[in-house]
């Protein structure tokens, strides 16, 4: 499997925003080049088990990638668990399941998120309403109409998914993307979880395009104590779904 990260955290001071963003600038750059060779520009973020930083990795990496003028719309598809609106500074009044429940239009659900101006931010879709029957849901034909028009929209179409092993849900969404990026939390998540997870995925058509490796610390790793050196990736720090999310770049 392709890592798309290759940053490691320093735990001695430089594991700061600053590091941060440029976490995401060597991620985004990589999923750009997996994406140059594809033609459909969806990409699942998805984990193998819960609260291992799926979540707040798909924010992040959607701020970095519309701060270059990119056109991103992020989708939260975890009808179960919804989150990323409040890592985007975004509501959850309509969304996903509103619009394949035929509520509302797409238009009328996706919120645009400014970053800094105006003019320059992404756009998000958050899950709306709670349904019965998300699998199904998600499934669906009409599921499939509504992300082949936003990739039409975007450059990038980011979905935050949920995690592989213990629902279906992802597992219908993911042949309809062109791949998957697996976070999975250092120290805390079983090889032969990843493995599951990843073999789940590729059984049920989905293209692996690589794997974030969170909250990893320096002593995961042999060599000397740079500020982010090489090796498997970090998440961007300590991210994990469960933290109190940063006030996002659209909050009121």
């Amino acid at each position: 499997m392709p890592s798309l990260l290759r940053s490691r955290t320093n735990r001695s001071g430089l594991n700061d925003a600053g590091h941060r963003n440029e976490v995401f600038r060597v991620l985004r750059s990589n999923l750009l080049v997996a994406l140059a060779e594809l033609e459909n520009p969806t990409v699942i973020v998805t984990s193998a088990a819960a609260e291992e930083g799926k979540t707040a990795t798909c924010a992040n990496l959607a701020v970095s990638l519309a701060a270059t003028g990119l056109r991103v719309v992020a989708v939260d598809v975890d009808l179960r668990h919804p989150n990323l609106h409040l890592w985007l500074g975004a509501h959850n009044e309509i969304g996903l399941s509103d619009v394949l429940l035929d509520r509302s239009g797409l238009d009328r659900a996706l919120q645009f998120v400014a970053l800094g101006s105006r003019d320059r931010g992404l756009y998000v879709l958050p899950t709306g309403a709670s349904v019965n029957n998300p699998t199904e849901l998600l499934g669906s034909t009409r599921m499939a109409k509504v992300l082949t028009s936003l990739a039409g929209q975007a450059d990038v179409l980011l979905l935050d998914t949920p995690p592989v092993l213990p629902v279906a849900d992802t597992l219908v969404i993911g042949r309809m993307a062109a791949g998957a990026i697996l976070v999975v939390e250092s120290r805390r998540t079983p090889i032969s979880a990843v493995q599951q997870a990843k073999d789940a995925l590729t059984r049920n058509q989905t293209r692996m395009l690589g794997l974030v490796l969170n909250k990893m610390q320096s002593r995961d790793l042999p060599g000397a104590g740079y500020g982010y050196g090489y090796g498997y990736g970090d998440g961007g720090g300590d991210l994990a779904d469960d933290d109190e999310p940063t006030p996002g770049p659209g909050s009121r």
